[in-house]
C-alpha cells in the first residue's frame, strides 16, 4: 500500500549531517506506486484480457460449441427464405411462444428468433434459413460468449462487480503512466543488469519492452470502456447534460426506452449498444391485422439501411418494428466495422410506413467519437487488421500479468512482507505532481476515492501497528 509516508513530503529534501541535499529517488517512487497499483490492476486486466479475447471470437466459439444449431449447410445456389416463412417454422415448433426479436444473418449462419417463455424469460430459437426448419434452441446461459461478456462487465457480481472493474480500470491508467516513467527512468539499470547477466534481467527487459505498446493500448481501451461503467458513465453523462450537451443526441439528458427494450428482447444479457440504445422510439398509429416482418424489412431497405438486420417486434398495440443496422451483433452487417452506417428505422406495424429514424448522423459529436472508440475496443473498426491487433494486445496483457508476479517473486527472495520498493513520492512538495494526481482523482472518481481510503487506512492503522508497517515496507 502506498502509505502517507510514501506520498507526503515538505518539498524540501531531507539533509543528513555534513552532507549535501539528498536527491529524490523518482525511479523508486514511481516504482512503488506502480508496484501497489499492480496489486489492484493485475487481476482485473487478466480477467478483461481473457474474457475480451473470448468475446472477440464469440461467433466462432459459439458455433463450435453448438454445431448444427448456430451454423447450417448452404445448398448450392440457394437463397435465404423470407423471414416470414422462417417465422412460421418457429410458430409451428413453439405455438405457445411469441417472437420478441430476430437476428438475420448471412452465409451459413442460422436466423435467430428470440422467443418469450411463459415466465417472461427468453430463449433463442435457431432456424435454417434455406430449409425453413428449426435447428435448436438455446438460452443465454448456454452461450459461452454471453457468460464471458457478463464476466467482462461486472464479474457476475452486479453493481459491486461493476465498481470493482471501474476501480481496476482507473488504476490501470495510473499503472500505465507510472510504467512509462519507469521505462525511461530505468533504462540504464536494465541495460546494466542485462550486461551483467543478472538473474531475471531478460524477463525484466521483455516486460518493459512489451509494456510500452501495451500501455498505449490500455489507455485507449480503458478510456473507450469507461462509458460503460456505472459511476464514471453516469457522472460524465450528467455533466455533459448540465453543460448543454449530450452523449446521445440533440436533447441534453434525454432518456429513451430503446435501451431497456433492446436488453429485454435481444436474447442475451449484454448491454445495449452505446448510442443505439439511447435512440428515440416511434409509435404505430393505425389498427387492424398488421403487416408482416417482410414489410418492415422492405421499409428499412427503402431507407437505405444496410442489412442483415436485428429487428425488435412491436411490444404492444402502439409498438413498432425497430429495424436496426448496428455494430453490436456480429451478423455480417457493414455497420459492424463502419459505425457511420448505423441506423435504426421504426416501422408502423399496421401500415408498414416509417415513423421514425435514428442513426449515426443524429448522434452528438461525443457519441460519434465514443462509437468509433468502442468499435476499435471490440476489434471491429478496421476489419481483420483490428481483430489481429486486438488479439495480440490481449495476449500481451496476459504476458504482462503473468511476468509481473514472477519478477516480484524473484526480487523478493527471502525478504518478508510485500517487499515493495522503498521510496517516497514528494506529492505535497511538488505542485505539478499534486495537481496531476488531484486532476486524475477528479477525472477518475474511483481512483480519487481509493487514494483517500489509502490515506485513511495508513493514518489509522498502518502507521500505528508496527507489524503492518514492516509488512508494507513503510519507511
Amino acid at each position: 500500500m502506498m502509505t502517507t509516508t510514501e506520498i507526503e513530503s515538505t518539498g524540501t529534501p531531507a539533509k543528513a549531517p555534513g552532507s549535501r541535499t539528498l536527491k529524490i529517488n523518482w525511479f523508486g517512487a514511481f516504482w512503488r506506486w506502480h508496484f501497489y497499483g499492480a496489486l489492484l490492476v493485475i487481476p482485473v486486466l487478466f480477467v478483461l484480457a481473457v474474457t475480451g479475447m473470448t468475446y472477440l471470437f464469440r461467433a466462432q466459439i459459439d458455433a463450435a460449441m453448438h454445431p448444427g444449431v448456430i451454423t447450417v449447410a448452404v445448398p448450392d445456389g440457394a437463397d435465404r427464405l423470407p423471414l416470414s416463412a422462417q417465422q412460421e417454422a418457429v410458430a409451428a415448433e413453439f405455438p405457445d411462444r411469441s417472437v420478441v426479436s430476430l437476428f438475420d444473418s448471412l452465409g451459413d449462419r442460422s436466423t435467430v428468433f428470440v422467443t418469450e417463455l411463459a415466465d417472461g424469460t427468453t430463449q433463442n430459437v435457431y432456424v435454417d434459413p434455406y430449409k425453413g426448419v428449426v435447428t435448436g434452441s438455446l438460452t443465454d446461459d448456454q452461450l459461452i460468449s454471453d457468460v464471458f461478456i457478463r464476466i467482462h462487465g461486472n464479474l457476475l457480481a452486479g453493481d459491486f462487480g461493476d465498481r470493482l472493474m471501474e476501480l481496476g480500470a482507473s488504476w490501470a491508467i495510473v499503472l500505465t503512466i507510472t510504467g512509462f516513467l519507469i521505462f525511461f527512468l530505468g533504462r540504464k539499470p536494465r541495460k546494466l543488469a542485462a550486461q551483467k547477466k543478472v538473474k531475471g534481467a531478460r524477463l525484466r527487459s521483455a516486460h518493459a519492452l512489451v509494456g510500452l505498446p501495451v500501455g498505449l493500448g490500455i489507455l485507449m481501451l480503458v478510456t473507450s470502456g469507461l462509458p460503460w461503467t456505472g459511476l464514471w458513465g453516469s457522472v460524465s453523462e450528467e455533466v455533459a447534460a448540465t453543460g448543454g450537451s449530450s452523449f446521445w443526441g440533440a436533447d441534453p439528458g434525454a432518456e429513451s426506452t430503446m435501451k431497456d427494450l433492446i436488453e429485454q428482447t435481444d436474447g442475451s444479457s449484454a448491454p445495449a449498444g452505446w448510442a443505439v440504445g439511447m435512440g428515440p422510439t416511434g409509435q404505430s398509429t393505425g389498427q387492424g391485422a398488421g403487416v408482416s416482418i417482410d414489410a418492415a424489412i422492405s421499409a428499412a431497405e427503402a431507407e437505405g439501411s444496410p442489412s442483415p438486420y436485428y429487428v425488435i417486434y412491436p411490444v404492444d398495440e402502439a409498438g413498432v418494428f425497430s429495424v436496426m443496422s448496428s455494430q453490436w451483433y456480429q451478423q455480417g452487417n457493414p455497420a459492424e466495422s463502419d459505425v457511420t452506417l448505423e441506423q435504426t428505422v421504426h416501422v408502423d406495424q399496421y401500415s408498414g410506413e416509417v415513423v421514425a429514424q435514428y442513426g449515426y448522423d443524429d448522434y452528438s459529436p461525443l457519441a460519434q467519437v465514443v462509437s468509433h472508440g468502442i468499435a476499435i475496443h471490440e476489434g471491429r473498426r478496421f476489419g481483420p487488421i483490428n481483430t489481429i491487433l486486438t488479439t495480440l494486445f490481449c495476449l500481451a496483457v496476459i504476458f504482462m500479468c503473468i511476468s509481473a508476479p514472477i519478477m516480484w517473486w524473484r526480487r523478493r527472495g527471502t525478504a518478508s512482507g510485500m517487499a515493495a520498493p522503498r521510496a517516497r513520492l514528494p506529492l505535497f512538495g511538488n505542485i505539478a505532481l499534486l495537481v496531476g494526481v488531484v486532476a486524475l482523482g477528479i477525472f477518475l472518481p474511483m481512483f480519487g476515492l481509493s487514494v483517500l481510503v489509502i490515506l485513511a487506512v495508513d493514518q489509522l492503522l498502518i502507521r500505528r501497528i508496527p507489524a503492518w508497517r514492516k509488512f508494507f515496507g513503510t519507511a
